[in-house]
């Protein structure tokens, strides 16, 4: 069985929860049998400039070294404008398999064609996913995803969190537009993992855990105590995120 986690966080040491270094990672993936994780930097990684270079970086050199575990999705703060861009398009072009926003701690809407579009013309250009952070009223209702999706539909968009407490609208979004998907990371409940499987399809539907905010082991067992079948179950415990970055591997050429 594929077993991938499609939304964790690593940031450099001092910048994050342990465990701290790759090794400690692979070796906590190895005593659950996980193959590997898509991984981003946490708020915690800003740097005083608010950009995520540093965080960046870290997350580079912890790929290349272990390409087969480590899946890093750079963060930007799309604020930075120009340099936000340029972040993008340097991310892209140096291996990373995507772009993270979050939605809530940025203060920006997904529907800003001013600060996200241009990130989107980069992911579109050089192939690679969007995760955004969902759940809340203001900047990150689901929702609001939909116009960029409309958009840009070539990206393959991620609603963290399912949504949260508004799972019900992540899941509509994700149901409409072929390129979103929903991660459940900290999800609301069993029932919105269900819900998502009947009304999106599970293919539609990606394990994730928020590591180290979130548990691994108590996030896969939502997985396994949501009433579906058990091949909804393996597509969404891995092989729906690693079609995502097999489609992204080959635009790519690699």
């Amino acid at each position: 069985m594929v077993y991938i986690d499609a939304h964790t966080h690593f940031g450099p040491p001092g910048k994050d929860l342990p465990p701290v270094t790759p090794e400690e990672r692979i070796k906590l993936m190895d005593s659950i049998g996980m193959d590997a994780m898509v991984t981003t930097p946490p708020y915690s990684s800003i740097s005083a400039d608010r950009s995520y270079r540093e965080a960046n970086l870290f997350l580079l050199d912890v790929q290349r070294k272990y390409p087969d575990r480590f899946y890093c999705v750079a963060r930007v703060n799309p604020h930075l404008r120009g340099r936000a861009i340029e972040e993008a398009e340097w991310a892209l072009k140096n291996g990373f398999w995507g772009i993270k926003i979050h939605l809530r701690n940025e203060a920006v809407s997904p529907d800003n064609r001013i600060l996200i579009f241009p990130i989107m013309e980069k992911l579109r250009e050089y192939g690679g996913l969007l995760l955004l952070h969902t759940g809340e009223a203001d900047y990150s209702h689901p929702t609001s995803v939909g116009y960029l999706a409309e958009h840009f539909p070539e990206v393959p968009i991620i609603l963290g969190h399912l949504g949260k407490s508004f799972y019900m609208d992540a899941i509509l979004v994700a149901r409409w537009f072929d390129n979103v998907f929903v991660d459940t990371a900290l999800c609301h409940s069993l029932e919105a993992i269900e819900k998502a499987v009947d009304l999106a399809g599970p293919e539609k539907v990606l394990y994730a855990s928020d590591f180290p905010q979130g548990c691994i082991e108590l996030e896969t067992l939502k997985i396994k105590l949501a009433d579906i079948s058990d091949r909804d179950r393996e597509l969404i415990l891995g092989l729906n995120i690693k079609r995502i970055l097999d489609d992204i591997r080959k635009r790519r050429g690699l």
